[in-house]
């Protein structure tokens, strides 16, 4: 993932999220960047592959289950197809309001996730396998927010809000996308670095 950084295609057709899950969390050392709620959104997709099996590191890419990644494949590329034009514009430090323009109509309900990344980030792993390593993070989701968007007319429109609370780890990207449902393939993706 931290190759991604350095990728021309990054913002362009590769908009990288990487959702850390807690059920490794029992082996003597929390994933700080951990969430239930990550675990909750793999396990959900994974009812939705062939095998439904639950794994680590899992890709999903435009929606379906990846195992190219373990053969060090090239990601499939995005649909060629044109969709739409999808605009995020962040106000202040935590709000972020997307806008989406369909090439054609779109019946809803469209939902709006935004995650807010981190990159350049550390680890000093105490207990377990990796026990005295150092872990570098790219592209970690902080946090998630979702929202449903509004039809208002010829585009969508939706708002969300990252939380207040004191973080240690600052976001320095954005990330989102639109899809129809929770595990539904997304329907078009943004994103891009956030301003120093």
């Amino acid at each position: 993932m931290s190759q991604l950084k350095n990728s021309g295609e990054l913002w362009k057709s590769i908009v990288p999220a990487v959702f850390h899950v807690d059920y490794w969390d029992g082996l003597g050392w929390p994933d700080r960047f951990a969430k239930a709620e990550f675990t909750l959104r793999q396990r959900r997709y994974a009812a939705s592959w062939p095998t439904g099996a639950v794994y680590t590191p899992a890709f999903v890419v435009n929606g379906k289950e990846w195992s190219g990644f373990f053969d060090r494949k090239a990601p499939p590329k995005a649909r060629p197809e044109k969709v739409g034009i999808l605009v995020l514009t962040v106000k202040g430090e935590n709000e972020a309001v997307a806008t989406f323009s369909p090439e054609n109509s779109t019946r809803g309900p469209l939902k709006l996730e935004v995650a807010w990344l981190g990159t350049n980030l550390q680890s000093d792993v105490k207990r377990g396998e990796n026990n005295g390593r150092k872990l570098h993070h790219d592209f970690v989701v902080l946090h998630l927010a979702k929202t449903d968007m509004v039809n208002e007319g010829n585009h969508w429109r939706g708002t969300v809000s990252l939380s207040t609370k004191a973080e240690t780890d600052k976001p320095t990207a954005l990330a989102a996308w639109i899809k129809s449902a929770e595990t539904a393939v997304p329907i078009q993706a943004t994103g891009g670095w956030l301003k120093p």
